[in-house]
């Protein structure tokens, strides 16, 4: 998936923070270099040379080994703001700067990271499912949604750009093997399309999955739609998804489904039950336990403990 929102900035990747380009092709120069001129002077005081660019290559490997990992599940690493883009009345995409421009993070569809930040002299943690692809480089994207007593996300809206924040991941219990179901039904609702659009970049951009995705999402108000137009275009260039929009508090020219979700529009808009299929539910919790109910009511299989990796009816 591409970039939900065009941000500011269009710095390249230098070429030669590849390993090839930075150290494996300059260094094979070097070397052939001395060896020629010690050869056809018979002096193997150049020699010395190689000695001593050995030396200042085993730093520079060094350098680049402790910065070719921006993310780690049992430590936190700093990470730098590069900026941030408003999308919605409360709802702000923030951009984080990797190690390295070359580096992507291949974080499981479904699975979160954990970010630090200081309040009132405390530190506190919340939890978010990036949104950046995996073969997007050099950077990690969260959408933060702002509530009225939503200390961290105020936290984030006071970032500035070269600000630093601490992350520690990633984790997860959510598995997803391709072509594991013949169906995947989504409910989630408000920033719960976050993990959403992990496993839709996860699943319909790969060609040899054959996974049908189907998603049922709620907001408030059709203005609190995360991502809507992106949504929407992904769902017209790819066959195997199909999303529909649930408002609350429709205003008078709206076309979708409104009020709460209910068990009649799950039941029109998704596959029904069946040992193919997999249900997975993301989003505030009462909407999570109301459509949970709908879900054992249409005979999807749900006691309500706790969801394990490879459950049929996955609530995040």
């Amino acid at each position: 998936m591409s970039d939900p929102v065009t941000l500011l900035g269009d710095d390249q990747p230098n070429i030669l923070d590849q390993p090839i380009h930075g150290i494996i092709i300059p260094s094979a120069l070097f070397i052939v270099g001395v060896s020629i001129i010690t050869y056809m002077t018979g002096d193997l005081r150049y020699l010395v040379g190689i000695l001593l660019f050995a030396a200042l290559l085993g730093v520079r490997a060094l350098r680049a080994f402790q910065r070719r990992q921006s993310l780690f599940p049992d430590r936190w690493t700093a990470l730098e703001l590069e900026d941030q883009t408003l999308i919605s009345k409360n709802t702000a995409l923030y951009r984080f700067r990797l190690k390295t421009k070359i580096e992507t993070l291949d974080i499981p569809a479904g699975h979160h990271v954990a970010v630090r930040v200081p309040i009132d002299g405390e530190n506190v943690v919340r939890y978010y499912n990036p949104i950046s692809s995996k073969i997007e480089a050099g950077y990690l994207d969260l959408m933060v949604k702002s509530y009225p007593n939503g200390v961290v996300s105020k936290y984030f809206a006071s970032l500035q750009s070269g600000m630093t924040v601490d992350f520690k991941g990633p984790m997860g219990t959510f598995n997803y093997v391709p072509n594991s179901y013949k169906t995947l039904s989504i409910v989630c609702g408000g920033s719960g399309i976050t993990p959403v659009l992990q496993i839709l970049n996860e699943v319909i951009t790969v060609p040899e999955d054959f996974t049908k995705i189907y998603v049922i999402y709620a907001n408030d108000t059709e203005k609190d739609i995360l991502l809507k137009e992106e949504l929407d275009e992904m769902a017209e260039k790819y066959p195997n998804f199909e999303i529909h929009y649930v408002v609350r508090h429709p205003k008078q020219n709206w076309q979708g489904e409104s009020g709460l979700i209910t068990r009649d529009q799950m039941n029109r808009y998704l596959p029904p039950y069946s040992e193919d299929n997999r249900l997975i539910i993301c989003g505030p919790e009462p909407m999570e336990r109301l459509v949970l109910e709908h879900a054992i009511q249409l005979g999807w299989k749900q006691d309500g403990s706790a969801s394990f990796a490879d459950d049929q009816v996955f609530v995040f």
